[in-house]
């Protein structure tokens, strides 16, 4: 038996005999718990196996009907592949019927089959009139046209013809993007004693298995995946389209729920926010206005948020419109994935939307190149798409990093931008691509920040290109911003010198007092000898300010003519030299020495010599036993 690549999903009103049919195709009873067997609900979501008479294998999804468990239904209803509607002969279109459809076509299933159930218990020409009722309801629907089939899961008549539809249904499906990195959202978590956390799901693209590495979004928790079933049995790996479970090591109980996803690491962004394409359901009464607050369904996870729509303050009954959703916890979307919104309270369906842009700003008023951005992502233009990332982001982004902000393989991109007029910054072995407009307005940043740091700081002789870039723009990269100031530093607008950062039209005076202390401590702590002055008393005897000063010292030490043994304590090189050669080499003769003795032979006091002494062992120079000190491994 083949693993199965596509899901096959159920869906439809309560009682209209979803489970008994799963049961009847697949041998499989879905109803998992107790309170589901008493009271003769699906209220998780049953699995199972589906073999066809193609011998092509797919997981099954049966999904509540009830209208209080719409939000199982939903968590089912993402990762399905192929719909199975119910609606029973006796009974005929029901109200979930239509909220499952309408999911189902938010979610832009493209293909399913209807079971028309209970067939045994309604007449033919009663059957003839729901197959009519249903043809009209699929009308304009992503499954319109699906396929229509009288069925009894007691007599098990139509079950053969049922199992056809299926399957040639099955054969035009297209299967998940394995091309894509792996994503899991998690709708069942739980321990089994010696094996650890295990988590179920469909994998929605990519491939795991045994071993790989991954990460929980969007809580950041890593872990490996220690082993790999599928429908009980155990498999090397699991492909798109699967139902899996996988055994994670490194994971807590605790540390994963219902409404995670288990992907790759590094591989999704985590978010409060995303722009969309939004369709609101012609069935609804009111307008969608802007800022409401609703249920906003992605995958297992259901999150609260409001629908902020762009340059329009509401959407009509059946409209679409793009809008930014601004969220209360955190998702991980990506590019293309659907969701759907459900009113806040009461809770119904009222509409969904396609996933644009993962890691938007913050705006509802559109400049020109985000609306060009949106547009593409619409229309699925990935070329025109790349270009108006990078535009809307203002940021240097690799092919890499670009293709992972779309969800799209790497390579879908990277010829497109290769051939673009784009800027490019090498940084080591990557090139990073940025807009002629972005670039200049980041080195215009460099040069405006470092210009109102030196107006406020005229002492200061720079700043650390850290503190710099926070000031920036802190969504750069470290590395991507040093290659920024190199590239500042030819065009005269940055300086860069012992870690830190200056214009190079300021700082003058700051570094000619800097310059001056400098030449000044040297002798004066030569001639102090080991008898130092603290910062202040340094300063007082130069007449420099105590924090050049301080400054001064630090490049001293760097260089190494100045030794600092704390904060307030620095000696000349050289003196620190005469007083260790003079300390190895009664060690040597004596084989141990004292406080004191290091103080009379060095001609110091107690005050300075202790420190010194640390300072020594510290070094490896000297060991300490007690009061006294023998030589260290390095005397």
């Amino acid at each position: 038996m083949t693993a199965p690549s596509l899901v096959l999903g159920t869906a439809g009103h309560i009682d209209h005999g979803k489970s008994s049919l799963v049961r009847a195709l697949t041998g499989t009873d879905p109803d998992r718990l107790a309170e589901e067997k008493e009271r003769g609900i699906t209220i998780e979501l049953g699995f199972a196996q589906l073999e066809l008479p193609s011998g092509r294998t797919m997981g099954v999804v049966d999904v509540p009907g009830h209208e209080k468990f719409v939000r199982q239904m939903v968590a089912g209803a993402t990762g399905i592949d192929v719909v199975l509607l119910v609606v029973a002969a006796d009974d005929g279109v029901m109200p979930q019927t239509r909220e499952h459809l309408a999911i189902i076509d938010l979610l832009g299933i493209p293909k399913g089959v209807v079971a028309l159930t209970k067939a045994d218990l309604a007449d033919p020409d009663w059957i003839e009139l729901v197959i009519e009722d249903v043809r009209t309801l699929l009308r304009d629907t992503s499954i319109d046209g699906a396929p229509i089939v009288p069925v009894s899961s007691k007599t098990g008549a139509g079950l053969p013809e049922l199992l056809a539809a299926i399957d040639s249904v099955a054969d035009e499906a297209v299967s998940r993007q394995a091309s894509l990195t792996m994503r899991l959202p998690v709708d069942r978590v739980f321990t089994i004693a010696g094996a650890g956390t295990v988590v179920t799901g469909t994998l929605w693209s990519g491939s795991v298995e045994r071993d790989a590495q991954v990460e929980i979004y969007p809580s950041g928790v890593r872990g490996r995946v220690r082993s790999v079933q599928m429908h009980g049995a155990q498999a090397e790996k699991a492909v798109a389209g699967s139902r899996v479970a996988l055994n994670l090591a490194g994971v807590e109980r605790d540390e994963i729920d219902r409404g995670d996803i288990v992907a790759e690491p590094g591989s999704l962004t985590v978010t409060d926010r995303f722009d969309a394409h939004i369709a609101y359901l012609a069935s609804e009464e009111k307008p969608f206005e802007s800022g409401t607050r609703v249920h906003v369904h992605h995958g297992t996870r259901e999150v609260l948020g409001r629908v902020l729509f762009m340059d329009v303050p509401a959407l009509p009954p059946g409209g679409k419109g793009v809008a930014q959703v601004r969220l209360e916890e955190p998702l991980a979307p990506r590019y293309g994935d659907r969701f759907i919104i459900r009113s806040y309270s009461p809770m119904w369906t009222i509409g969904g939307g396609v996933v644009l842009d993962a890691l938007p700003p913050r705006r509802t008023t559109l400049k020109p190149y985000e609306r060009e951005l949106l547009e593409a992502l619409i229309a699925h233009d990935l070329s025109s798409a790349a270009i108006g990332l990078l535009s809307s982001r203002a940021l240097p982004m690799t092919s890499a990093q670009i293709a992972l902000a779309l969800g799209v393989p790497r390579a879908g991109v990277a010829d497109d931008l290769n051939k673009a007029a784009l800027e490019r910054l090498k940084v080591g072995n990557e090139t990073y691509f940025v807009t002629e407009e972005a670039q200049q307005h980041l080195l215009g940043g460099i040069e405006r920040e470092l210009l109102a740091f030196h107006a406020a700081n005229p002492n200061a002789t720079g700043i650390a290109a850290l503190a710099l870039r926070d000031r920036v723009d802190r969504r750069l990269e470290p590395k991507v911003f040093d290659a920024l100031l190199a590239l500042a530093t030819t065009r005269a607008i940055a300086a860069l010198a012992e870690g830190q950062v200056r214009h190079p039209r300021a700082a003058s005076t700051a570094l000619a007092e800097e310059e001056a202390a400098r030449v000044a401590l040297v002798p004066l702590l030569r001639s102090q000898g080991l008898a130092p002055g603290t910062v202040a008393e340094l300063a007082t005897a130069v007449g420099i300010d105590a924090g050049v000063v301080r400054k001064a010292l630090t490049k001293l030490v760097a260089e190494g003519t100045v030794v600092r043994i704390g904060p307030e304590l620095h000696f000349d090189a050289d003196v620190v030299s005469t007083a260790r050669d003079r300390i190895v080499a009664y060690l040597k003769e004596h084989g141990e020495i004292l406080a004191r003795d290091a103080r009379d032979i060095t001609g110091s006091s107690r005050k300075y010599i202790v420190p010194l002494l640390e300072y020594f062992d510290s070094q490896g120079i000297t060991k300490r036993d007690g009061d006294s000190r023998t030589l260290g491994r390095l005397g």
